[in-house]
């Protein structure tokens, strides 16, 4: 074996490109038809990794003949072969598509020339994409198109349209404008007129300003064929279209336009306002005027009914109609009334006498006098509503200055004679008057013993200045008040709102306990009196509890019974004074 020489040009031979061995083929060994056991004496096993040559390993193949050297090749894998016929054929379609691809591609380019590079061709017909369809290019539409164009972006009014009665189509805005006229010198005259019963008040120019609205006017006229609507949502209408339909449609259908007034609305608020203040009152209840006490009459003011409107809705009334472009129209307002809660008519029926009550009285001159000076007093007191009436107040103190004399009156048990004596029967028949005219008892006490001029217990004691008689007026209205004295009798009158419809009240009072004295007399010395002579002081008098009751009648039949109070008269024994 000859050495190997990395740089020698000699390259290395495989064995299965060598030359067969040199023995002859009858010294084949027996063995032979086994695996074939090659051995290479070259060193190139040593040669460097990347200088070897890459053999595939030999695979065993049959003999043919006798020749151990010729061999048959191995059959061919039919799977192998599928697999390389399937690659060929993939390969062949992707190209077709990408091919097929391109040419689309190409063929969309020249057809869509015009549209991509403004490239239109001449022997072709030219197509571009528009809202989502493919449209055919047409000179002549083309050409229309343009013109419409051009006739939709003129910067002015489009003809057909009028405002206030003057056509503005070819104009500018600044030259619509100079055909209108100033919006202030330009306002029509109006006249609205507002009637409440046989009053009127006008609204007009000279107490409201007003103008024409032009420049709305103007924008609106302006708007024609420039606007779209959502109508050609559904259908196939460019806004384009829509747009030029409505241009073209004003030289048949004419547009009108009214420019509208514009108003000063705050001072239409403030006339209103002055009519709703002259025209609102409220109700006045008629009152009492006077009462005559001498004639026993009442005198009563008129009552007023109140008038009311609603002035918000009268403003709305007319602006809407100013607002609706009305320049002349007279409207009627049907004030609210409102009637008064007293009326001369219902105090006429209702004013009357209350309650009167009359007692008699005694022979004595002094007493009777004191008696009329007492109701000369009291007669023509007004008592209003919520006001007190107290007697000693009203009364006075008794004194002789006053005019006042000595007369019979009850001290201490005693009868006694007293200046101003008499004048416990007109509190007493003042107090029967008051409580069947219904008024609240504030202060009442009884005598020392039963009166003889009213029953038990109906009676109404006063002395000056801690024993008194009060009454109160409990109602909404004043009573009057009418005490006299005439041919032996006191009487008192209580005037004001009846009680009812015939309705009455009186009073009863029933003993529910009699007190009964002891016999034995009380002796008591006085010293004043001359020696040996003695004199009855106190005279023995039965006592009693009464229970009193007021009870209402209506058209004299009892309709209720109520308890008033109760009061006690003590029982007295009999007293002798002696020295």
């Amino acid at each position: 074996m000859s050495d190997y020489n990395p740089n020698s040009s000699s390259k290395y031979t495989p064995p299965s490109a060598r030359s067969a061995p040199h023995y002859a083929a009858n010294s084949v060994p027996a063995n032979a038809d086994g695996e074939d056991y090659s051995f290479d004496d070259t060193n190139a096993w040593d040669a460097p990794l990347d200088r070897l040559p890459v053999e595939q390993p030999v695979k065993p193949t049959q003999q043919i003949g006798q020749n151990p050297f010729a061999q048959k090749r191995s059959p061919i894998d039919p799977e192998r072969t599928k697999k390389r016929k399937r690659r060929k054929l993939h390969m062949t379609i992707y190209i077709s598509v990408i091919a097929l691809c391109l040419l689309t591609v190409a063929a969309i380019g020249i057809l869509m020339m015009p549209q991509i590079a403004g490239y239109f061709w001449t022997d072709l017909d030219n197509y571009a994409f528009i809202n989502g369809e493919l449209l055919r290019y047409d000179a002549d539409v083309v050409t229309s198109y343009k013109q419409y164009r051009a006739y939709l972006q003129r910067d002015v009014i489009f003809p057909g349209v009028f405002i206030d009665g003057i056509h503005m189509g070819n104009l500018t805005l600044a030259e619509a404008q100079d055909a209108l006229g100033d919006e202030d010198t330009a306002s029509s005259a109006f006249s609205i007129t507002i009637n409440i019963g046989d009053k009127a008040w006008t609204l007009n120019n000279e107490n409201v300003s007003a103008h024409r609205d032009i420049s709305g006017a103007l924008l609106k006229a302006y708007s024609y064929g420039r606007q779209n609507t959502t109508d050609i949502l559904s259908t196939q209408k460019t806004p384009f279209r829509e747009r030029a339909d409505v241009v073209m449609g004003l030289r048949n259908q004419y547009i009108y336009i009214n420019s509208k007034q514009v108003y000063d609305y705050d001072t239409v608020r403030a006339v209103i306002d002055e009519i709703v203040d002259y025209v609102t009152r409220d109700p006045v209840d008629a009152q009492i005027v006077s009462f005559s006490f001498s004639t026993r009459t009442f005198t009563f003011s008129d009552d007023q009914v109140g008038v009311t409107i609603d002035g918000d809705a009268l403003y709305d009334q007319v602006v809407a109609l100013l607002k609706q472009g009305v320049v002349n129209r007279s409207i009627t307002v049907s004030p609210q009334i409102t009637l008064p809660t007293v009326t001369k008519e219902d105090l006429e029926n209702t004013f009357t006498l209350i309650a009167a009550f009359t007692t008699n009285t005694t022979s004595s001159a002094n007493r009777n006098s004191n008696i009329s000076l007492a109701c000369e007093t009291i007669n023509g007191t007004v008592l209003l509503p919520g006001n007190t009436f107290s007697f000693n107040d009203t009364v006075g103190e008794r004194t002789l200055a006053r005019g006042y004399k000595e007369a019979g009156a009850i001290a201490g048990g005693e009868l006694v004679q007293e200046v101003g004596g008499g004048i416990c029967q007109v509190s007493s028949t003042l107090f029967n008057a008051v409580a069947r005219a219904d008024l609240e008892i504030v202060s009442r006490s009884p005598h020392a013993w039963p009166s003889t001029y009213v029953e038990k217990g109906e009676d109404a004691t006063v002395n000056w200045p801690n024993l008194d008689f009060k009454f109160k007026n409990n109602k909404d209205t004043p009573v009057f008040i009418i005490t006299y004295y005439k041919n032996r009798q006191c009487t008192a009158e209580i005037w004001g709102v009846t009680l009812g419809d015939n309705i009455s009240i009186d009073l009863e009072s029933t003993v529910t306990k009699t007190l009964y004295p002891s016999t034995e007399v009380i002796y008591i010395q006085d010293t004043d009196l001359p020696v040996g002579t003695s004199k009855e002081t106190v005279k023995m008098r039965t006592g009693y509890v009464v229970d009193t009751y007021k009870v209402w009648y209506q058209n004299d039949v009892e309709i209720k019974r109520e308890y008033f109070y109760t009061s006690t008269y003590k029982a007295y024994q009999k007293t002798i004074e002696y020295n």
